[in-house]
């Protein structure tokens, strides 16, 4: 059995995502996914943005309705997040990132393994992930230990994109 959930973020995860935001942040400046980023904005705000971009996606540049979960241990603490396009872009569906003092523990494939759940429960059976760096060597084994394979590469504002496919039929 697997011991994460993934959850949308709503009022009761205030506190825990503060914790570990204060934490990230002090750790890193680019945290992924962008949709983490919380800035000067008030939690209840960050949550209202939350759900205008489950229906609308109109605080992203692609105009993509997406949601965002937290994946929670059993104890209830954020150890990532990912955010799902409800619809394919150029950098694909899935969107994640494990915090950093969790990293290398194999959380990730856990949480793209649930997340490939919700895709299905979407209707979206070919799912395309683009790793934000061919370098990217940990993120390219968990698409890899979920039955990902190299679909095709691109440029994107002078950078090599490898574009991953999982299909889940």
């Amino acid at each position: 059995m697997n011991p994460f959930t993934l959850e949308i973020p709503s009022l009761i995860h205030q506190q825990e995502y503060e914790r570990v935001m204060d934490r990230w942040e002090q750790l890193e400046d680019n945290i992924q996914p962008e949709l983490m980023r919380r800035g000067s904005t008030p939690f209840a705000k960050w949550l209202e943005y939350c759900e205008d971009d489950r229906k609308t996606g109109s605080m992203l540049s692609t105009h993509v309705p997406c949601t965002l979960y937290f994946m929670l241990n059993q104890q209830r603490k954020i150890i990532g997040s990912i955010v799902l396009n409800h619809e394919d872009t150029k950098r694909g569906h899935l969107h994640a990132g494990i915090v950093p003092w969790c990293r290398g523990k194999g959380y990730g494939t856990y949480m793209l393994a649930l997340a490939l759940k919700e895709c299905q429960n979407k209707g979206i059976l070919k799912v395309h992930i683009c790793p934000n760096s061919k370098e990217n060597i940990s993120a390219i084994h968990i698409i890899l230990n979920n039955g990902g394979y190299l679909l095709e590469e691109f440029v994107d504002d002078g950078h090599i994109i490898q574009r991953y496919e999982i299909i889940l039929a």
